[in-house]
């Protein structure tokens, strides 16, 4: 039985380094976007036309980045409750 619940938390583990990486390439291109108005007061035309260009072609990757963290959100919490219900409540 140690066996089984030492696969099923990897398993949720694998989840939380998964979502690890999926918020560092959130994050990451954010940085992008946000990196050429870093500590600038006012955008000139061009820059802004850059600024929305870049934003409008990452909005895609960004949408579906968190698509990705919702679903693997859920189904690490799925798989803790039902570890719970297995080892804990199963124990009792």
């Amino acid at each position: 039985m140690k066996n089984d619940l030492d696969f099923d938390l990897s398993d949720i583990q694998t989840m939380n380094e998964t979502q690890t990486g999926l918020l560092a390439a959130l994050a990451d291109m954010v940085d992008e976007v946000l990196d050429p108005i870093d500590g600038k007061e006012w955008l000139n035309k061009g820059e802004q036309a850059m600024l929305v260009a870049s934003t409008l072609r990452n909005q895609q990757a960004i949408k579906a980045l968190l698509r990705c963290l919702k679903s693997t959100t859920k189904d690490q919490a799925d798989k803790l409750e039902a570890t719970y219900q297995k080892y804990v409540e199963g124990a009792e």
